[in-house]
């Protein structure tokens, strides 16, 4: 009888059950060595560098980088579909024709993939492809009035922050909801989802500070954040539904200041403005 004593912790100590795998009556495809040859790939280089895969169109459909181009390419003879993602196994089934490049080093690797990703879109590549997708928080200040705007195109009379990553975008909205209580009364808070298309909105000193905003984008200071969580929690009697959204954006901007300015302050202790390219490359390397 196991012991039932109060305090006392049943602990199971039946072997855990084996994970079921499929059992192949032939061996399973191996397209790259059956193209290849394994000679093929005992030949190829240690060093760092980038790959390229090319179908049978001559198309370049895949560009990669490697610490060790030998260790990375061998690694796909492996690949099987019962195993690896549908994507991996579209791929090298794809491949007909296999180049590679020697790098200086690991990073030089990275911002060359990156170069040759933005230049050729390779269908098989989505990271990295579009940097052109990021956009900017540009503050325009007039007599009695501020505007803030996101945008991809620079306009001279704006102070401009960023670039940051396309789901800022949400962020914005959220920040002009914050500043103008755009939540709809109680029973009916349906502004919180709006999708106008609206890319600016004016304040007064009144309702945002803009010395407390431009540390906020360039990564000084999260005080802003406090600012309306503050005031959100002064109006604690409000409805539930709208305490969710507020919460929920004040979540959005805290995401944002984390993966936006403050991270691009990292990148770059000056606070220079980035361009997407740049943005692109240097998150590149930083989680490499």
């Amino acid at each position: 009888m196991p012991d039932e004593t109060p305090g006392t912790e049943l602990i199971d100590t039946a072997p855990p059950t084996p994970r079921a795998r499929q059992l192949w009556l032939i061996p399973p495809p191996r397209p790259l060595v059956e193209r290849f040859g394994h000679a093929f790939f005992r030949a190829l280089p240690r060093e760092p560098g980038v790959y390229f895969f090319f179908d049978r169109d001559d198309r370049l459909i895949y560009v990669g980088k490697a610490k060790c181009l030998r260790q990375r390419l061998g690694s796909y003879r492996h690949v099987r579909p019962d195993r690896d993602s549908r994507k991996t196994w579209r791929l090298v089934n794809q491949v007909r024709l296999i180049r590679w490049e020697v790098c200086a080093d690991h990073e030089a690797a990275l911002l060359r993939e990156n170069r040759l990703l933005r230049e050729f879109r390779p269908r098989f590549n989505r990271a990295n492809v579009w940097p052109w997708s990021a956009v900017y928080f540009g503050l325009r200040t007039d007599t009695s009035r501020h505007s803030l705007r996101v945008s991809r195109e620079l306009a001279a009379d704006h102070e401009w922050f960023g670039a940051f990553k396309a789901f800022s975008i949400g962020s914005f909205h959220a920040l002009r909801r914050l500043v103008h209580d755009g939540y709809g009364d109680s029973g009916t808070p349906l502004r919180h989802f709006e999708s106008d298309g609206t890319r600016e909105f004016s304040f007064t000193a009144e309702r945002l500070d803009a010395g407390q905003l431009k540390a906020f984008l360039r990564g000084d200071s999260r005080a802003l954040l406090d600012q309306f969580e503050s005031h959100a929690l002064h109006h604690g009697g409000a409805h539930l539904a709208r305490q969710n959204l507020v919460l929920n954006d004040l979540v959005t901007l805290e995401d944002f200041y984390e993966r936006g300015p403050k991270r691009n302050r990292l990148l770059d202790a000056k606070g220079s403005l980035l361009t997407p390219e740049e943005l692109s490359d240097r998150l590149a390397v930083r989680a490499a």
